[in-house]
């Protein structure tokens, strides 16, 4: 009994850590913005690998529109349509998402806080859960001197499904790098942690991408 109990204690982190599955991804992009009036339009370009930075996980192009309602409150909506990888095919699925989007963003000398509420949703298998999310995201921004622009966000997504549960946490720190007045780089390392799920899954996320002011 003292022998069955002592092999228990000796496999159970074993057991555990073998329904963790973790992964090192790389998410890169490309956007171009342009301001008219109130409203500001986007589009961009990504491309993202996983399985340890080696494989293509999706390609997707998304376009967006932001309305500045009055002084910090801003209202969005983007569409964006993507090719992903399907592990069990071996194949590409193409996927549609909408999203809607509601901002507060505040000033106070040289931070920039910002929350997000966002109602997202897109095409799904037959075999998968509700593709509708709420996705919450605050974040702080710390404007420096020398053109960089340092941050911190959490986020946390709200799944609409029959047990309506958050599965997904998402923690991110990185910074913008203000080239010139058009040009900017952002780089940044997020953590995000998948629960409520069959396989509890971390990911460690490394992200570099490219924007152009029109």
């Amino acid at each position: 009994m003292n022998k069955l109990f002592i092999l228990i204690l000796i496999t159970l982190p074993f057991i555990a850590n073998a329904q963790v599955v973790s992964d090192a991804k790389l998410w890169t992009g490309i956007s171009i913005s342009k301001k008219v009036n109130d409203f500001e339009f986007s589009f961009s370009e990504d491309l993202r690998f996983d399985e340890n930075m080696t494989h293509i996980d999706k390609v997707f192009s998304e376009l967006g529109a932001e309305y500045k309602i009055v002084k910090g409150f801003y209202v969005g909506a983007n569409y964006r349509l993507s090719k992903d990888n399907d592990y069990e095919t071996s194949n590409h699925a193409i996927r549609h998402r909408i999203d809607i989007a509601f901002t507060y963003k505040h000033k106070y000398e040289n931070f920039r806080f910002s929350f997000r509420t966002k109602f997202q949703t897109k095409n799904a298998l037959p075999t998968e859960n509700s593709p509708t999310f709420s996705r919450n995201k605050l974040a702080i921004k710390y404007k420096l001197e020398n053109n960089f622009t340092p941050f911190i966000s959490y986020e946390f997504y709200y799944q609409f499904n029959e047990e309506k549960i958050i599965n997904r946490t998402r923690f991110s720190l990185g910074s913008s790098y203000k080239i010139n007045k058009k040009n900017a780089l952002k780089f940044f390392y997020m953590y995000e942690n998948k629960f409520n799920v069959r396989n509890l899954k971390h990911n460690h996320i490394y992200g570099i991408s490219y924007s152009f002011k029109l």
